[in-house]
This record gives structure tokens, sequence and C-alpha cells, in this order.
């Protein structure tokens, strides 16, 4: 009787991809961007800020978010297209975590000034995408082109007592614009940019507590800077478009701005330990 030949089969080996998880701040961003449908108090909110720790973890997760959607060749590939809607999304979107990034190193870091590589990275993005549906500038995009490599986000973090001093500072400066009727269209864009800085600020918290407290009050803080933004934009767009006089443009202040900000100031005044 012929011996039995018994046959095996080693099983073939699957290579799993392991993608990184997407960052909260990612996977929310437009959650966030959301009204939460709670009303909370100032008591509600910890002195989350005014403890390194929590500084040190927000800004982690900023970077963790700005090196998910940050690729160079995906960047230099958009830059090239004829003007299209997903380029300009892609273009946005870097831009978009870039700057939470450069808010932050405004907030925490010991020097209250963010890296110059990516904060020249940022201003191009800005120009360019101001510019992009009417006349892209070649020499901007060479400028971005000229900051994409070697991205790198060293960070000393201050000490909690000068980190207090560094936001009396900015909520300072807007109080003192906000007395302002009028507003020369530069020092416009300045107090919206300092509004949208605490937005900023409480935005890697809010990703992580969609729903919650901090996303509250991110959402109130983003809508108010967007509204601003919106009308700033609108200005950018008749500058290019000839037709005004952007640099000379004059802006009334809706007195809604103040109002709004002022019932906002409290909550940041707490998460950042002002009241201790």
């Amino acid at each position: 009787m012929p011996e039995k030949i018994i046959t095996t089969q080693t099983p073939a080996i699957v290579k799993l991809e392991t993608s990184k998880p997407k960052p909260a701040l990612v996977s929310n961003f437009l959650a966030i961007r959301e009204k939460p449908e709670i009303n909370p108090v100032v008591a509600d909110f910890p002195e989350d800020f005014y403890e390194k720790k929590s500084r040190q973890h927000s800004f982690e997760e900023a970077k963790n978010a700005f090196e998910f959607v940050f690729d160079k060749k995906k960047l230099l590939h958009h830059l090239e297209q004829k003007e299209n809607k997903e380029s300009f999304a892609y273009l946005k979107q870097v831009r978009r975590h870039g700057l939470i990034l450069r808010d932050l190193y405004r907030f925490f870091d010991v020097s209250h000034q963010c890296v110059e590589k990516l904060n020249r990275l940022m201003c191009s993005l800005g120009e360019y995408n101001d510019s992009y549906w009417v006349s892209p500038q070649e020499e901007v995009k060479k400028e971005i082109s000229e900051n994409l490599d070697n991205l790198e986000f060293p960070v000393n973090f201050d000490e909690s007592l000068k980190f207090k001093e560094y936001v009396e500072g900015v909520l300072s400066e807007i109080q003192e614009i906000l007395r302002e009727k009028q507003l020369p269209v530069e020092k416009f864009h300045t107090l919206r940019k300092r509004i949208r800085s605490f937005a900023s600020l409480i935005q890697p918290a809010a990703a992580e507590n969609c729903g919650g407290n901090f996303h509250w009050l991110f959402f109130s803080l983003f809508k108010l800077s967007g509204e601003m933004g919106d009308h700033h934009d609108d200005l950018i767009l008749k500058g290019l478009n000839g037709e005004i006089n952007y640099h000379e443009s004059i802006v009334n202040i809706d007195p809604r701005i103040a109002s709004e900000f002022e019932k906002l100031r409290p909550f940041i005044e707490r998460v950042c330990g002002l009241t201790k």
C-alpha cells in the first residue's frame, strides 16, 4: 500500500497596515464648530491652563494634529494645480491647524513667539489663500515652498505666573481696542486675531470634550471671531478687485462685539487661572 503523503501549507503572512490614529483636533474639527446644547456657568470650568501639564498636553495635541494633516508632497501637489475646491480645502486645512499651533506658541513658550519657519509658512499660506480665487501669486507660492522642509516644533514652556501675565496682557489689549467705535482695517484685523487666539487656546480641550463645556466656550469664541473674519475677508476681496483701497479702510465696530466678548471674558479668566 503506497505511503500516504500529507502536505501542509504555510499560512500566508498578512502585513497589517497600521495607520496613525486621527487626533481629536482633526476628527472633531467640524463637530466643535456646531453649537452644543448646553449653557454652562463660570464655576463649571476648571482652572485648567494654569497647570503646566495641561498646557503641555494641549500643545502636544495641536502638534500631533498639524503633523497628521501636513504632507509636503501633497501640499506641493495642490500648489501646482489649477484653482479648484479640493486643493483650496487642503491648503486651508493645513493653515487652520498651523494657526492653532502658532497661537499656542504665543501663549505657552517663554518667548511668546512662534518658531520662525512655521510663522513664515502660516503668513505665506494666508496671503496665498486670500488671493486664491482672484489672482494666486507666484512669489508667495515660492515662499511657501521654501518653508516646507525640516519643520520642527521645539517649545520651552513658561511658568504658570508668566502665562497668566501674558493672558492678562492680551485681554487688556482687546479691551483697549474695543473702546474705539471705528478702527483702521489693520487694527480691526489685530482685534480679530487676538479673539481668535483664545479660540485656538481652547480648541484642543474642546475637541477632547465634544459636547461639553470647553466645546461651548470654543464655539462662542470661534463664532465671534468668525463673524469678524468674514467682514475682513470681504474687505480683502474688495481690495483685490480694486473696489476699495484696503489699507486705508475704516471699520465701524458693532457694539455687539464688545458686549459678546465681555460675556466670555470671565470664562477665559477662569480657565487660564486668573481667578487664583
